[in-house]
């Protein structure tokens, strides 16, 4: 280490992953930390390789049984088992353990000594959130709901510190839990973006699930015939491509230096789901361009109205084209919107996590 470079010492740490089989923000989280730590040990539950991110080779990836399985997309099946799974990983021996979680991770158990730390990307969305929102979910899960929720639950009060993504997920924990958070930010990349002036087109880069209401999107530019590009792939391509106009054109997957070059010479980012923190948007933002999102959860966090963006209240197809519309009448340079995108940056994730981490072990250790 340089003399210039922080430290981010905690002791000997361990990393816990719900699963490593995805290219999303949580999974860029958990790269950020091996990063910080790179003595430390990922575990998970299961993990495939080509299905997340290739520099997750060069960790030291451990899982649980449930890694045997033959599943990858279909992952989501095994959730009665997950408890077992993060059970037959033993009790995890390290000064700090950190649980990337977002339903799983949080339940890994631990000795005594070790101090667990929960980063909170939400409470399980099946068990308190928008994935129980359709009728089929609601009739399969109700019978164990209660059950299940318990356990949720009992495993949340364990741990010795919840840390939250957003302050949308800080108010999450608090109603699932009963557990006060603090709040970390997670880290984006905005150094990787340079804010160039806006293009034609909009784009959207998420994953293809019906919560992320690209369907809105993809209605919108289809009526009014705007271009629109989008980036992911999930279970509504299909419907997705068979309501979309011509203007409209899906990339599927794309790496890194394209998406890059889209957020770069769009005329705009879209975000019309019900999003947690959305990472998307700041990158966005890095690129110098002005983000048109849903008026809920990190949008109101990360996009300033009238200013870096326009947030539209009603989450139908008309709300978001009159949002279009009114951010084209944004005249807030490039440079300066990159620049409110800044905070977000992975070195102010790095500093902010190992303080809060290291200020609530200085209180675990004069109380004792």
């Amino acid at each position: 280490m340089t003399p210039t470079e922080p430290s981010y010492e905690l002791g000997q740490v361990a990393i816990v992953h719900d699963y490593l089989n995805q290219r999303g923000g949580a999974e860029r989280v958990v790269l950020e930390m091996s990063d910080m730590w790179p003595d430390a040990p990922v575990y998970t539950s299961l993990y495939r390789p080509e299905s997340t991110f290739a520099r997750f080779k060069s960790r030291d990836v451990r899982t649980s049984p449930l890694d045997r399985l033959p599943v990858d997309k279909r992952f989501r099946a095994l959730f009665p088992l997950y408890p077992l799974g993060f059970r037959a990983l033993g009790k995890l021996d390290a000064d700090v353990v950190v649980s990337s979680s977002t339903g799983w991770a949080h339940a890994v158990r631990t000795t005594e000594q070790a101090f667990h730390v929960v980063y909170c990307h939400s409470p399980a969305r099946w068990l308190w959130g928008e994935y129980l929102a359709a009728p089929t979910g609601r009739r399969l899960l109700r019978p164990a709901l209660g059950a299940w929720r318990y356990w949720d639950a009992a495993a949340a009060r364990k741990p010795d510190l919840y840390i939250a993504n957003s302050a949308e997920i800080k108010r999450r924990i608090a109603t699932a839990y009963g557990r006060e958070a603090q709040i970390v930010y997670p880290p984006v990349d905005v150094e990787r973006f340079t804010p160039r002036p806006r293009g034609e087109r909009l784009l959207s880069v998420a994953r293809l699930v019906e919560h992320k209401r690209i369907d809105l999107l993809v209605d919108a530019a289809s009526t009014a015939g705007i271009g629109l590009d989008v980036v992911g792939t999930g279970p509504a391509l299909a419907d997705l491509r068979a309501r979309a106009g011509p203007t409209v054109e899906f990339h599927g997957h794309l790496d890194d230096d394209e998406v890059t070059e889209l957020f770069e010479q769009c005329r705009a980012y879209c975000m019309p789901g019900w999003e947690d923190f959305g990472i998307a948007p700041v990158e966005a933002q890095a690129a110098g361009k002005p983000v048109i999102a849903f008026a809920r959860g990190g949008a109101l966090e990360t996009v300033q109205e009238n200013i870096s963006g326009v947030l539209f209240k009603r989450q139908d197809a008309e709300s978001l084209l009159e949002a279009i519309h009114k951010s084209d009448e944004l005249q807030t340079p490039p440079e300066q919107i990159a620049h409110l995108a800044a905070r977000f940056s992975a070195q102010n994730f790095r500093t902010a996590l190992t303080a809060t981490i290291s200020e609530a072990l200085g209180r675990r250790r004069t109380s004792v």
